[in-house]
């Protein structure tokens, strides 16, 4: 359920870029003001950039560690050597990741998480390895992001104060904006021309922060966040209190004319939105422990986490048919146009999972994804299940003989 909210909740972010998509490169703002106002549609598009923007990204991020850390453990059980499969894994995470950024869009988070997932799979090991590793990047990350922001800072002193714009805007006008009037495959053909410069946040930016939530993801499963005791409870607590305690000040601060706002602005994304996330986990779990977890809207949520990959891939695909000019062309909408289109596609996924999985186990590109992880260790795994059984059954045999042998006794 949590990875399902952090796969729409991303869609929240991702919905600006592609409803704000108009025939001029040099505009991306181009909506309408609408039926409730300018002040209005801007007061909407403030509260989703607050609510969002970054802060599911991180919460997936922190997920995606949760699941290394489960994978690690079923590799110990089946004694598998560590991190060899998932080495592979991370290589096919990343190949798909490829086809994502080169096919539907230039923002795909899978290749920035395969070649971190690489880096820090060999860590789980050792859990002090991870400590350490996770100070190290928490640290590198905090170092960058004030360094820019103090860059950006003085830049902004010394030139007339920049226009704030909606996360969307912001986004699309560092990504291909300007390729949003070029058809499907000239758009193809700019985002691999220009593969470098559309991968900077995955490949710059982003990695320290994504390694630290990785591995703070490994270490709230080894602490026992996801178990049913009041450990469990207390650590969702702590961490509902202590995330939102000091991150909803921190992301509500700029809004205000309060000293520092600008500066608390520059950190909003990749420092203030990872402390809101462990907020939203924490949160999310005391939640969850009080309702059950088995409302309607819970076990919708669930089944877009259960095909969390499919899901991810498909609000991307819908989302730039719906409003790319080469496709439908439904945009550019005003901020309540966004916020409907994202609930629209959000229940697409949500019943397209629900339905999936009343036949499946996993979603479409969930078992693609894993008969190419099993394939090349299949023969493998078959002979050691034979060899096994083998054993299992000389075992069987000797005691059987053992419990009929004659006694002696007369």
């Amino acid at each position: 359920m949590l990875r399902g909210t952090a796969i729409i909740g991303t869609l929240l972010t991702n919905i600006w870029i592609f409803t704000q998509i108009t025939d001029s490169p040099e505009s991306v703002r181009g909506a309408p003001s609408g039926l409730f106002g300018e002040a209005l549609n801007t007061g909407i598009s403030d509260v989703s950039d607050m609510l969002s923007n970054g802060k599911f990204l991180s919460l997936l991020s922190i997920l995606f560690g949760v699941g290394m850390a489960i994978q690690f453990e079923s590799a110990m059980r089946h004694g598998h050597r560590w991190p060899w499969r998932y080495e592979w894994r991370s290589l096919l995470l990343l190949a798909d990741g490829f086809l994502h950024f080169a096919l539907v869009v230039d923002f795909d988070i899978l290749m920035g998480y395969a070649l971190v997932a690489m880096a820090v799979a060999p860590l789980l090991l050792r859990t002090r390895w991870l400590v350490l590793a996770g100070a190290v990047a928490g640290v590198f990350h905090l170092c960058m992001q004030f360094r820019e922001a103090s860059t950006s800072l003085n830049a902004g002193s010394e030139a007339e104060t920049p226009e704030r714009l909606p996360v969307g805007d912001a986004m699309a006008r560092g990504a291909d904006a300007g390729a949003a009037s070029l058809g499907y495959f000239d758009q193809v053909t700019h985002r691999l021309s220009n593969f470098w410069e559309l991968r900077a946040e995955a490949f710059q930016i982003a990695p320290p922060l994504t390694a630290f939530l990785f591995i703070m993801g490994v270490l709230l499963w080894r602490a026992g966040l996801f178990k049913a005791d009041d450990h469990a409870k207390r650590l969702s607590t702590w961490l509902a209190v202590g995330g939102l305690g000091f991150g909803v000040p921190a992301m509500l601060w700029p809004r205000l004319p309060l000293p520092g706002a600008e500066a608390l602005d520059s950190l909003a994304r990749y420092t203030v939105a990872p402390l809101v996330a462990f907020g939203y986990l924490g949160l999310i779990l005391v939640l969850l422990r009080r309702g059950g977890g088995q409302g309607f809207l819970s076990r919708r949520l669930a089944a877009v986490g259960r095909t969390a990959l499919s899901c991810y891939m498909l609000q991307n695909v819908l989302a730039m048919i719906a409003f790319n000019t080469w496709g439908l062309h439904l945009g550019p909408l005003d901020s309540a146009g966004t916020i409907i289109a994202w609930a629209v596609i959000s229940a697409i996924l949500m019943l397209a999972a629900s339905l999936w999985l009343r036949r499946f186990r996993q979603g479409p590109f969930e078992l693609v994804w894993k008969a190419a992880v099993e394939a090349p260790f299949r023969d493998r795994d078959r002979r050691r299940a034979e060899k096994a059984a083998t054993r299992q059954r000389t075992r069987g045999e000797r005691h059987h003989n053992d419990n009929n042998a004659p006694t002696g006794a007369t």
